[in-house]
C-alpha cells in the first residue's frame, strides 16, 4: 500500500479536480520530464536581467541559480500540465456521455467521474497495513472517514489516469506546451566512488542519504541498471548528509571510511547500508550505531572504527555538502544522467529511461 495515501489520511486529503489532475499525472509528467534529461540540448539561454550595464543569461549564473530557476519553471510547468489534464478529461467525458454545452460550461469531474465508495473491509484492510504509521493509541474508528474518503479519491485517481492515457494511446490528445530543460552541470565526478566500466558512454549520479526511505527504495533499481549496463554506463555515488551532525552524517562518514579501504570495501558497506533503514533523521550521531553496518559489509572494523575517530571524514562530508549546495541540490535521491537532472519518479520510470538513454547511444 502507498504510504503516501495514509500522510493523506493523517494531514489531509487527496484533492479532486485539479489535484486529480496533478497527482493522475504523475506518470505523464515523469515521462515528459526526464525526455530533456536525456536530451543533448542545452538549457534555454535566456536573458534574466541586466545590472551595472551587463545582461545576466542562464549561462552566466552560478550553477545554484541555474538549477533553482530550473525547479521554479519546472513546477509551474507540471501545474499547468495538471489543470490541462484534467479539462481535457472533462472535456472528453462530457462529449462521451451527452452532456456538453460548450467549454466554459463543463460539469465538475465528480459527475462526470463517479467512483464507488470504499467499503468498511477495503478501509480496515489499510489501516492493518499500515498500523505501524499511526500514531501510538490510534483506533481505526478514529480514522475510519478519512480512511474510506482517500481511498474513493484514490479509485478517482485511477480511473482519471487510465481515461487520461487512452485519450493519449488514441492519439485524441498531444501535449504542446514545452518542458524546460535542466541546466548542464559540472560535476567532480572523479572524487566520488563509482562502479563501471571508466571508458562508459553515460555517466549516471546519484546523491543520496543513508537514511532516506526513497533512497533506499532506488537502491536495488540503481544497482541492477549498473549491473546491467557495466560497460556503457558508469554509475557515480555521492552521499550527501541531509543532517550532517546527526545519524544521517556518521553514516555517511561511514561510506568514507569505508572508500579507504577500496572501492569495493565501500560499495560493500554501501548495500550494508541500504538493506535497511538503521535509524531515522531524528537520531543522534553515533558510531557504535553505524558500526553494524560496516561489520555487515564485512571491511576491516578496527581501520574502519580509526578512520571514523580522526577528523578526516568530517571535512571531507563538509567539502562534499559545499559541491552539492552549489549545485542547487536541496534533497534526495537526486539522479544526474549525463550532467543533466532528472526529476526523480517511480523506480519503473527510472529504469525506462536510463534504459532507452543507453539503448539510444
Amino acid at each position: 500500500m502507498n504510504s503516501g495515501l495514509m500522510v493523506s489520511v493523517l494531514v489531509g486529503g487527496l484533492g479532486i479536480g485539479g489535484a486529480v489532475g496533478y497527482m493522475a499525472g504523475a506518470a505523464t509528467r515523469n515521462k515528459a520530464a526526464t525526455s530533456s534529461a536525456s536530451s543533448s540540448g542545452a538549457a534555454s539561454d535566456t536573458a534574466w536581467f541586466s545590472y551595472d550595464g551587463q545582461t545576466y543569461d542562464t549561462a552566466s549564473l552560478p550553477t545554484g541559480v541555474q538549477t533553482s530557476l530550473y525547479q521554479v519553471e519546472l513546477e509551474g510547468y507540471n501545474q499547468k500540465q495538471a489543470q490541462l489534464r484534467e479539462f481535457v478529461v472533462r472535456l472528453a467525458l462530457a462529449k462521451e456521455q451527452n452532456k456538453f454545452s460548450s467549454v466554459d460550461k463543463l460539469p465538475p469531474l465528480e459527475e462526470l467521474l463517479p467512483t464507488s465508495p470504499a467499503t468498511d473491509e477495503e478501509a480496515k484492510a489499510f489501516f492493518e497495513a499500515n498500523k505501524d504509521r499511526v500514531p501510538p493509541g490510534t483506533t481505526f474508528e478514529q480514522l475510519s472517514g478519512r480512511i474510506k474518503e482517500v481511498l474513493a479519491n484514490e479509485k478517482r485517481v485511477k480511473s482519471f489516469n487510465e481515461k487520461f492515457e487512452k485519450l493519449q494511446a488514441d492519439g485524441k490528445f498531444k501535449m504542446l506546451a514545452k518542458e524546460p530543460v535542466p541546466p548542464i552541470v559540472d560535476i567532480p565526478v572523479a572524487n566520488f566512488p563509482s562502479r563501471g566500466a571508466a571508458s562508459a558512454t553515460h555517466t549516471l549520479v546519484e546523491i543520496s542519504d543513508y537514511l532516506c526511505p526513497h533512497c533506499q527504495q532506488m537502491a536495488p533499481q540503481v544497482k541492477q541498471l549498473a549491473d546491467k549496463f557495466a560497460g556503457k554506463l558508469k554509475v557515480v555515488q555521492i552521499n550527501f548528509a541531509l543532517r550532517p551532525t546527526q545519524l544521517s552524517g556518521t553514516m555517511v562518514e561511514g561510506g568514507f571510511c569505508a572508500e579507504k579501504q577500496g572501492v569495493e570495501a565501500f560499495w560493500k558497506f554501501h548495500e550494508s547500508a541500504f538493506s535497511k533503514l538503521w535509524g531515522t533523521f531524528a537520531d543522534n550521531y553515533d558510531v557504535a550505531k553505524v558500526k553494524p553496518v560496516a561489520e555487515a559489509a564485512g571491511i576491516n572494523v578496527k581501520d574502519w572504527e580509526t578512520c571514523m575517530a580522526s577528523n578526516e571524514p568530517k571535512e571531507w562530508m563538509q567539502k562534499t555538502r559545499e559541491m552539492v549546495n552549489n549545485l542547487g541540490v536541496t534533497g534526495t535521491p537526486t539522479f544526474y544522467l549525463n550532467n543533466k537532472r532528472i526529476n526523480l519518479h517511480s523506480p519503473e520510470e527510472f529504469n525506462k529511461l536510463i534504459e532507452g538513454a543507453v539503448a539510444g547511444s
